[in-house]
């Protein structure tokens, strides 16, 4: 966990940077230094502010739901914060539809001032797209990015994993053994082997901070220097959207940053270098230059370290990208060698050592390695397992929604039957009405109305009964 005094350290270098303003670097500062003396001022009589509304210098607090109109993710709780934003474990809202309960991610925001003009925000969603494509057991994977409209701030979505950092376990720990350092390193040489062999990216900011033990006894590496390359960037005047590292000397974090770091030079020394000052601190439990290197200055011997292992270990950050092993894999495995050879002499020389002795079982660095592996199976095998029960909810949901759909859709026809119907016999009652209408008139006209036909019958019948002797028709004057 960083100290107060490296958190404001890392708010000047952004000040100097342009990202803050000064009245943006003094509240900030300021919100540090009482969250430092709390304890002090609670001791005089005023109330401290409680644990978990600490730490949202940015305006998060846990419960809040970010991700737009959305509101996708729901801020859970602060895992950690520095200059470069905070990091929360939030819960994917959307992810209760399919598998019936919320997944759990981590969210990296990061401070408005790094996204504030098109150019940066376009920079972090290149370097999200192109971090997305690490696919590694040992790599934190990187889902995806998003803004929040609220507050303008920008942040990335990744795998949460439950463990600590590096930094927090040297606090509690102090000191390790070169084989725990082996051990904890190892994983990282393979992942940063990947990253450069599949996608010619390195990480530029590694640190205790961003390597991650989890709880199953895993290194995993974090971050993969997206805010390392958007703060390079984002210096004034070398803002830029291509993978070639700027000019600023920011570009890392002090004390692990290396003295080419503020070049374009763009390989796997810069790590190397990093990941040397890291196994110094990890052995010693100090840094072995402070946060700034004299050209001249020089490291006091690891204690737990032989001649040779420091020759390598000095090899690793030395101050020509040159004089360094090739990479971290390279840097550890001469670190080991070195040890196993100091180890071989001193067997060689001791009385009475039988030369010709075998050796028996299996050695520790094997057994190590089948436990990794048996590990890499296991995990592999439960994520497996999530994916088919993700894949089988996510069939019973379309399933669900068919049917529903189908019930909708035989509803709605017997709807329109039902319409049609009662269209068809209004319709009907309708012609019946007009019927009966036209009889009631054609009756209302009738004691009037005489058809021909009547007529004529009507003269028939007078003529018959009309007198021959006057030939006029009875009523009918001349």
């Amino acid at each position: 966990m960083q100290t107060p005094l490296q958190k404001i350290r890392e708010l000047r270098a952004l000040l100097d940077e342009g990202l803050l303003s000064e009245e943006e670097f003094k509240q900030r500062k300021n919100a540090i230094l009482d969250t430092e003396l709390a304890p002090v001022i609670a001791r005089q009589g005023k109330q401290r502010k409680p644990e978990n509304e600490q730490g949202t210098d940015l305006g998060f607090l846990a419960g809040q739901e970010v991700g737009g109109l959305s509101k996708r993710y729901r801020l859970e709780r602060l895992l950690g914060q520095g200059g470069m934003g905070q990091v929360w474990q939030a819960s994917d809202l959307a992810t209760q539809a399919e598998l019936g309960h919320s997944e759990m991610v981590a969210l990296k925001i990061l401070p408005p001032q790094l996204t504030q003009s098109a150019l940066h925000a376009r920079l972090l969603v290149e370097e999200a797209s192109l971090v997305r494509k690490l696919a590694h057991e040992h790599i934190v994977r990187v889902y995806d990015w998003a803004r929040d409209p609220a507050t303008n701030s920008y942040f990335i979505i990744m795998e949460y994993l439950d463990g600590q950092d590096l930094e927090t376990y040297l606090t509690r720990h102090t000191r390790c053994t070169l084989k725990q350092v082996l051990d904890m390193l190892g994983p990282v040489a393979d992942a940063l082997d990947y990253a450069w062999a599949k996608h010619k990216l390195v990480h530029r900011d590694l640190k205790p901070s961003n390597l991650l033990l989890t709880q199953s006894g895993e290194t995993k590496l974090l971050d993969f220097g997206i805010s390392a390359r958007l703060r390079s960037h984002t210096q004034a005047g070398l803002i830029s959207t291509s993978m070639t590292p700027s000019r600023s000397p920011y570009a890392g974090t002090a004390g692990y940053r290396a003295p080419e770091a503020g070049s374009h030079q763009h390989s796997p020394a810069l790590d190397v270098y990093a990941v040397a000052v890291m196994i110094y601190q990890m052995l010693e439990a100090a840094m072995p230059f402070g946060e700034y290197r004299h050209p001249q200055q020089q490291p006091i011997q690891a204690a737990t370290l032989n001649a040779a292992q420091w020759q390598v270990l000095q090899s690793g950050f030395a101050i020509q990208p040159d004089q360094r092993p090739a990479s971290v894999r390279a840097l550890l495995q001469t670190l080991q060698a070195a040890g196993k050879s100091a180890l071989n002499a001193a067997a060689g020389k001791a009385p009475g050592h039988n030369r010709q002795q075998p050796e028996s079982g299996v050695s520790p660095i094997e057994v190590a390695a089948r436990q990794r592996a048996e590990l890499r199976r296991q995990r592999k095998e439960l994520e497996k397992q999530r994916r088919e029960q993700a894949s089988a909810a996510l069939h019973a949901l379309i399933a669900r929604q068919n049917r529903q759909r189908a019930i909708e859709d035989a509803q709605r026809r017997q709807k329109e039957e039902q319409i049609r119907q009662y269209k068809e016999q209004q319709e009907k009652q309708r012609q019946q009405e007009e019927a009966i209408a036209a009889m009631r008139q054609a009756d209302a006209h009738s004691d009037v109305t005489i058809t021909w036909e009547e007529a004529q019958r009507y003269l028939a019948a007078i003529s018959r009964n009309a007198g021959p002797e006057n030939g006029s028709i009875p009523g009918i004057v001349a």
